[in-house]
């Protein structure tokens, strides 16, 4: 029994290149091209202006904030969904280019694409 516990908590940790904090934690998927880093999130309930985006070198950060919404019930039967602040840091393991990131948000997902700064013509890094 003991050994099921414990598979259970070690397929929950997150790798070193992975920081969370805050309330909840959203789920990511995070994958490599030759060009760049994509990053999605799922943030279900969220409003684009919920959300703040940073780019440091070879590091991806999202924070923001899920609000409940509506009045309270005085009483729950169930609740199950988390609500507060979050913070995902995601160090990519390569400089990328700031200037260059995009962002779209669709259907509750949150699609970040990171590409590499030393990806140029030829595969040189600097000016052109």
């Amino acid at each position: 029994m003991n050994r099921l516990f414990e598979a259970s908590l070690d397929r929950g940790r997150m790798e070193d290149s992975f920081t969370l904090s805050g309330c909840w934690v959203p789920l990511a998927d995070v994958y490599e091209t030759g060009e760049a880093f994509v990053v999605e999130i799922e943030l279900p309930g969220m409003g684009q202006d919920d959300i703040e985006i940073q780019v440091d070198g070879d590091t991806l950060a999202v924070k923001g904030e899920r609000r409940a919404g509506g009045t309270r019930p005085e009483s729950f039967h169930r609740m199950e969904r988390s609500y507060g602040s979050f913070s995902r840091t995601f160090r990519l393991g390569e400089e990328v280019d700031p200037a260059r990131v995009t962002a779209t948000f669709r259907d509750g997902l949150l699609r970040l694409e990171a590409p590499k700064a030393r990806t140029r013509a030829g595969g040189r890094g600097g000016l052109d």
